[in-house]
């Protein structure tokens, strides 16, 4: 967005302008998110902290995609839902550690791998 500039009216002196514009901060559910972001909230990638590495699994009446019992491991270690047998998946304990959040420069070698994703604004 800052890269693209944007014709636009200002009123008070009465001439056109480039805008240029940034997105800072948002807060939106997960569909909004992927409207935002351009990421898939649908299917086996949809969580952009876990990627490939998620435990996601298909439902079987729905086929649809279940996150739920995928990031107990993001509690703390000694979190007591990380050994709650009775209310999660399968009377499992949850011994995996975290993953390791990617930096900027980390997430943008990885997703610049994908060859159909064209960066910054693409007039249309």
């Amino acid at each position: 967005m800052w890269s693209s500039k944007t014709l636009t009216c200002d009123i008070l002196r009465k001439q056109n302008f480039q805008m240029k514009s940034i997105l800072i901060c948002t807060i939106n559910d997960f569909p909004a998110y992927g409207m935002v972001f351009g990421w898939s909230t649908n299917e086996k990638l949809a969580c952009s902290y876990c990627m490939e590495n998620n435990k996601a699994f298909m439902l079987t009446n729905g086929s649809k995609m279940s996150f739920f019992y995928c990031h107990r491991q993001f509690l703390p270690t000694d979190h007591k839902y990380r050994k709650n047998r009775k209310d999660f998946f399968v009377s499992r304990v949850q011994r995996d550690v975290a993953l390791l959040l990617l930096s900027g420069e980390e997430l943008y070698n990885v997703v610049s791998r994908y060859n159909d994703i064209i960066f910054g604004f693409q007039p249309g």
